[in-house]
C-alpha cells in the first residue's frame, strides 16, 4: 500500500512539473504574441536619447549629474548587418563618438571624430560578432523572449500581484522575468549576479505599425540607476541605406592584438608597462627599498597582472604606496589587491570615500583589513636620498579630486584622463579638462619635457602637447 502511495505522489509530482514547464513556455509565447510579428522585420533603425548616470563616470561621486547620450541602431537582419552610434558624454568635454559596425560576419570599432581612437578601424574578428550582435538585440524584449524560449528547460512560474514571474538559475546566479498578467508584455528582468543585481526595465509600451516596443527603458545596479532611455524613434521594412555599412573614407585597418605585457625603463628607476588591456599605461618608480605605483585600473584581475610584472622586474621590493589619480571605476577597480600587498593609498582628500566604497563593493574588507591613506590637499611630496615625488590636485571640470604624479628630477608628469590622445596620434583640439591642466602647468611654472598618459597614446612630448593647445576648433557649417 506504502508503494502505490509513494507511487501516486510521484506520478502527480511529475504532471505537476510537466504541467509547470507548459505553463512556463505558454506565458513566454503569448508575450513573444503581444509584441506583434517579429517575424516579418527584415531591417530596422531604433533611436534613444540616454541619460546616463552612472556615479563612477561623473564629476562628484556624492553628487551624480545625469549625462545625456544619443544611442541610434540600424540593423538589417536579412542580411545580418549591423550598426551602432553612440555619443557618449562625461564630465570636462570628453565626448566618445563610438561606431560599432558589424558586417560580413566581422565586428569592427572606429572614432567618428577620431579623438579617441584616432583613425583606426579595429578589427575585432569574427568571434566578437555574435556576442555584439546578442547584446544590441538584448535591448528589446522581443529578442529576449526569443532566446529565452529556445533555452527554456527548468524554469519556475510564479506569480505575484498582477505579474507572472518565469524564475530560473544560470551559471553566474539566478534570473527572473516578471510579465503583466493582463496584457502578458515583458516589464522587468532581475539579474542577480555575485555581489551585483541588475534590474532592467521596459514601460510605456507603443504600437508601430503592428510592432510593440518600449518607449522607456533603464538599468540598475544594486539599487543605484545606471541608465534610462526614452525611445525618439523606430520604423522597420522602410529599409537601410546600404552606405550605412561601408567602412569610413580615410581610416586604416587594425587588427587588435593582445602583445605580451612588460616593463620598459623610462630613465633610471622609472618604468613604465604599455598597452595594458590595450588602451592603458601604467607607471612605476623604484623608490629604492619601496615602490610606488600609479592607478589600479579595470579589475582585480588587471591589476594583479600589473603588480606581477613589478615584482619581476624589481624582485623583492615590496609596492608600498599606489597614487590613484581620481575615483573613476577603470582607474580605481583593482585597488584591493594593492591594499592587499599592503600599499598605501595616495590621493586627493575628496577621493577617499569613493576608494573605500570600491573596497567595499567588491567585499573584500575582510581581505584588506583596514586600508591606509595618505591624502592631501593641493600638493604632496614624497621624497627620500634617491627620488623625489610630487603630487598635484588640479581644480578640473572631469572628476573631484583628480591629481597628477610631477618627477621634477625627470622632468615627467604622469597624468589619467587630464590628456588622451590616441595611440595613432591623430590630434585633435584640446577638450576643456586639457585646457584646465595646461592653465595649471603655467601657473605652477612645472617644467617638463613628456607627458604620459593613461589612456592611448603613452609618451606625449611637451610640443605635442602645445600643438594640441592650440589647435582651432573646425568651422560647422
Amino acid at each position: 500500500m506504502k508503494i502505490k502511495f509513494l507511487f501516486i505522489i510521484g506520478f502527480c509530482l511529475s504532471f505537476s512539473i510537466n504541467a509547470l514547464a507548459q505553463d512556463t513556455k505558454q506565458i513566454l509565447q503569448k508575450s513573444l504574441s503581444a509584441l506583434g510579428d517579429w517575424e516579418t522585420a527584415d531591417n530596422f533603425e531604433y533611436s534613444t536619447q540616454r541619460t546616463n548616470s552612472d556615479r563612477w563616470q561623473g564629476y562628484d561621486f556624492s553628487n551624480p549629474i545625469p549625462e545625456k547620450d544619443e544611442f541610434h541602431l540600424a540593423f538589417d537582419l536579412k542580411n545580418n548587418r549591423f550598426l551602432h552610434h553612440t555619443r557618449n558624454h562625461y564630465p570636462g568635454g570628453y565626448l566618445f563618438d563610438t561606431y560599432r559596425l558589424g558586417r560580413d560576419g566581422t565586428y569592427y570599432v572606429y572614432d567618428g571624430i577620431g579623438s579617441r581612437t584616432g583613425k583606426d578601424l579595429l578589427n575585432l574578428g569574427s568571434s566578437s560578432f555574435n556576442n555584439r550582435k546578442n547584446a544590441l538585440l538584448n535591448n528589446f524584449s522581443y529578442f529576449i523572449l526569443k532566446q529565452l524560449l529556445a533555452e527554456s528547460k527548468d524554469e519556475s512560474l510564479l506569480t505575484a500581484d498582477n505579474t507572472w514571474i518565469i524564475s530560473r538559475k544560470t551559471s553566474s546566479g539566478t534570473e527572473e522575468y516578471c510579465f503583466d498578467k493582463n496584457t502578458y508584455l515583458l516589464k522587468k528582468i532581475t539579474k542577480s549576479q555575485g555581489q551585483d543585481t541588475l534590474i532592467q526595465h521596459f514601460d510605456d509600451y507603443l504600437k508601430t505599425d503592428g510592432l510593440m516596443i518600449a518607449k522607456k527603458s533603464s538599468l540598475e545596479r544594486n539599487g543605484a540607476l545606471v541608465y534610462s532611455d526614452s525611445l525618439s524613434s523606430f520604423r522597420h521594412n522602410k529599409g537601410v541605406d546600404p552606405k550605412v555599412f561601408d567602412f569610413p573614407p580615410g581610416y586604416k585597418t587594425v587588427t587588435e592584438q593582445t602583445p605580451k605585457l612588460f616593463a620598459k625603463m623610462l630613465t633610471k628607476d622609472v618604468y613604465l608597462i604599455e598597452n595594458v588591456d590595450g588602451d592603458r599605461n601604467i607607471l612605476f618608480v623604484n623608490m629604492g627599498n619601496y615602490i610606488v605605483l600609479t592607478e589600479a585600473p579595470l579589475s582585480s584581475a588587471t591589476t594583479r597582472s600589473i603588480l606581477e610584472i613589478i615584482h619581476t622586474t624589481l624582485p623583492n621590493i615590496p609596492v608600498r604606496y599606489v597614487h590613484l589619480s581620481h575615483f573613476h571605476n577603470d582607474h580605481i577597480s583593482g585597488i584591493a589587491e594593492v591594499v592587499k600587498e599592503g600599499a598605501t593609498i595616495i590621493c586627493a582628500e575628496s577621493m577617499k570615500q569613493p576608494v573605500i566604497a570600491m573596497l567595499h563593493n567588491g567585499n573584500t574588507a575582510a581581505q584588506t583589513g583596514d586600508a591606509s591613506f595618505i591624502v592631501f590637499n593641493n600638493k604632496k611630496v614624497l621624497q627620500n636620498g634617491q627620488k623625489k615625488l610630487e603630487f598635484y590636485e588640479v581644480p578640473n571640470s572631469h572628476a573631484k579630486g583628480m591629481s597628477f604624479l610631477y618627477l621634477p628630477q625627470e622632468k615627467l608628469i604622469y597624468q589619467g584622463d587630464l590628456l588622451s590622445l590616441p595611440a595613432d596620434s591623430y590630434l585633435t583640439p584640446a577638450i576643456a579638462v586639457t585646457r584646465e591642466f595646461s592653465d595649471f602647468l603655467h601657473q605652477k611654472k612645472l617644467p617638463f619635457t613628456k607627458i604620459i598618459g593613461h589612456h592611448g597614446l603613452p609618451l606625449i612630448s611637451k610640443k605635442t602637447f602645445d600643438e594640441v593647445i592650440t589647435m582651432k576648433e573646425p568651422v560647422s557649417h
